[in-house]
């Protein structure tokens, strides 16, 4: 049985009881008085999508929480009379297969389509899924991007970003182009009774980039252009992603037109919900990186440091040092 989760929730806690309820399943039964108790460093989660508890953003708009998982995004499927529209997938062929199934109770009878808002692995390379099952659409350049470096990104992910334990995950991966992509800079998608809008930059965060706004209900899906309490993703992780995969004054670009839309709730890529609050966040935190790596005789370490100092509560802060040092080649 699914649990949905109504309109009238406070948007933070819409993920606070996702989780809350996944949390709730997995308990234990306590241990006797005789056994003994001892703390270890939890294992890193294995990042595989938990559909279990979708949560319900606006009639018929779900999200599917990364629970603040590395390496799980935020999941979105977007229910129309006569369509569904996913917003991305998941990193491997499991958590493809959730998201397919619970789309399908979700949207019974009605046409698939998959969009992702990149081309990084953890956000579309369980697409092959969906292949005969839904029509994949991307913008022209994430299709680009994802045709001359797929291949580089699934390798560079299997041998530097997952862990041993977690290296099957990629295992029976096939690259899957979309079916249809768009050229213009915003496209529409009519579900039925309920228009998305799909807009790019073209080159920001990656090559492709985009958002998926529902202008009636004032949701917007930000992908990796969005992080919530957590540092961006600058992703310059040379061989794999170059510098000129990257676009920091493209992304300031689009997150200031984010801010612009004004939306009502804001889903990014990993997090909790929002509202422009999180584009207004790491707008401020992209200056203090300029500002900080701009500095005389401010050595990358210091820089780093500082930020992390000035940034105490936000997590992952293994993504300043690549910030950095993307500053400091590209100027």
């Amino acid at each position: 049985m699914q649990t949905y989760i109504g309109l009238n929730s406070d948007r933070r806690d819409l993920l606070k009881m996702a989780v809350l309820a996944g949390l709730a399943s997995a308990i234990s039964s306590p241990a006797s008085a005789q056994q003994q108790v001892t703390f270890e460093p939890p294992a890193r989660p294995m990042p595989t999508v938990d559909t279990r508890y979708p949560a319900e953003m606006a009639p018929g708009v779900f999200i599917i929480p990364d629970k603040r998982i590395p390496l799980v995004p935020n999941i979105g499927i977007i229910v129309g009379t006569e369509s569904v529209l996913v917003v991305d997938c998941g990193l491997g062929i499991d958590s493809a297969e959730n998201v397919l199934r619970l789309t399908r109770e979700l949207a019974p009878g009605r046409r698939i389509f998959l969009t992702v808002t990149h081309a990084h692995p953890e956000h579309g390379f369980g697409a092959q899924v969906f292949k005969n099952d839904a029509r994949i659409y991307y913008n022209r350049s994430q299709a680009d991007y994802f045709r001359r470096s797929g291949q580089t990104l699934l390798d560079g992910f299997r041998s530097g970003v997952l862990p041993e334990s977690q290296k099957h995950l990629l295992d029976g991966i096939v690259l899957t182009p979309p079916h249809e992509t768009y050229d213009t800079p915003e496209s529409m998608l009519d579900l039925g009774g309920r228009e998305v809008r799909l807009k790019t930059w073209g080159t920001a965060h990656s090559p492709g980039d985009q958002i998926v706004y529902l202008p009636r209900e004032g949701v917007l899906f930000g992908g990796d252009l969005l992080e919530e309490r957590m540092f961006p993703i600058v992703p310059f992780f040379p061989p794999m992603i170059q510098v000129e995969d990257i676009d920091l004054a493209k992304w300031e670009v689009a997150l200031n037109d984010i801010i612009q839309l004004r939306p009502r709730l804001i889903v990014p890529g990993h997090g909790n919900l929002g509202g422009v609050e999180i584009p207004e966040a790491v707008l401020a935190y992209f200056g203090s990186l300029r500002e900080t790596v701009g500095s005389q005789d401010t050595s990358d370490a210091d820089a780093q440091r500082f930020l992390r100092e000035r940034y105490a509560t936000w997590e992952n802060p293994e993504f300043i040092g690549p910030a950095v040092r993307y500053i400091r080649q590209r100027g």
